[in-house]
């Protein structure tokens, strides 16, 4: 590299250091001067959009290039209130799992599940649906900050979920069986599930960009913009990602249990992965039924209405032989009707 080269890159170093050092110092004067009107300002949204939870001067703060929680903020209920709103905590007392033969058989030797990462619906506008509605578009442009890399590929490898349901057999719509249980050839889990973190929530299907499908959120991210000339960050917003889905899939009355690896709030970083697709970074981990993050008590196993006899019989071993709780029942198909 010239040396006329090196003395510009250090130019450029020093300036954008210089000029870092002024908008932080400008932010810690705000965080004086300006708090708690902002905190107002986000309340008022809180009220505007029905809300009643409050946030106070230790929620919140100003920083050199953004507003938000990420930093320097040890209390996240802002954040916490935006989760909430939309994605509330699974409360049901059992959750359904349809899957093919061979995946129940190996889910009842190993008594593990498997997780896998959003890269695996990346197809589906995973992830992308949430950004691009909210206008959040750093996700797709990437970039290293608070040496995290925010590009949406690196978050989505991250996250792993695994999806239930709170459907059961219903006459008129087989599409749970025919999309995710073999067409009738698989088999459906009941499970109950006991999580110990927070990120097992119910999904949240949009409509679309233009009928603002998370309105409190939307007027936050453009509203604070719009007054503060900086952008509202808040954590937990890629967790949001993963239960933000398509309004084409309502139908799928989906449930996730996600384990994000990157978590703050919970230490999954030891998870071992397996990798599937490296070209497109699709991986899976395994947990057991009863691991550090939730508790799965398997009460059902529904055969599909294609089972023959002979599968159902192999299904009723393989539930008997598996040493899992002498509760579990194996349901015949026609009590469903």
């Amino acid at each position: 590299m010239e040396e006329n080269e090196l003395m510009d890159l250090a130019k450029n170093s020093y300036y954008r250091s210089m000029e870092h050092d002024e908008k932080k110092k400008n932010a810690d004067l705000d965080n004086i001067t300006q708090l708690e009107e902002l905190v107002n300002f986000v309340n008022a949204i809180f009220e505007k959009n029905k809300i009643n939870e409050r946030i106070t001067c230790e929620h919140i703060r100003f920083n050199a290039e953004f507003i938000g929680n990420i930093i320097k903020i040890e209390d996240k209920k802002l954040s916490q209130i935006i989760f909430d709103t939309y994605f509330p905590i699974a409360n049901r007392e059992s959750y359904y799992h349809y899957t093919s033969f061979e995946a129940f058989k190996s889910i009842l030797e190993s008594k593990k599940l498997r997780l896998y990462n959003l890269n695996k619906r990346f197809d589906c506008g995973e992830f992308y649906t949430f950004y691009d509605e909210h206008g959040m578009d750093g996700y797709s442009k990437g970039g290293v900050c608070l040496d995290t890399d925010f590009s949406e590929k690196v978050i989505m490898s991250k996250i792993y979920f695994m999806s239930l349901t709170s459907s059961g057999y219903n006459l008129g719509d087989n599409s749970l069986w025919h999309n995710f249980g073999d067409g009738g050839h698989g088999v459906r889990l009941e499970f109950k599930v006991t999580p110990k973190t927070l990120d097992f929530r119910e999904v949240f299907y949009s409509t679309s960009k233009v009928e603002n499908s998370l309105p409190m959120l939307k007027e936050l991210l453009s509203e604070i913009k719009a007054k503060y000339h900086v952008p509202f960050i808040f954590t937990f917003s890629s967790k949001i990602g993963a239960y933000y889905i398509k309004g084409d899939f309502k139908n799928e009355d989906e449930f996730r249990f996600i384990i994000k690896t990157t978590a703050d709030d919970y230490n999954a970083s030891n998870v071992k992965s397996i990798t599937v697709d490296e070209e497109k970074a699709i991986e899976y981990i395994e947990v057991g039924f009863l691991n550090d993050y939730a508790n799965f008590e398997l009460l059902t196993v529904q055969p599909g209405y294609n089972c023959t006899d002979d599968n159902i019989m192999e299904i009723k071993s393989i539930v008997d032989n598996s040493g899992l709780s002498a509760t579990t029942l194996v349901k015949a198909l026609e009590s469903y009707f």
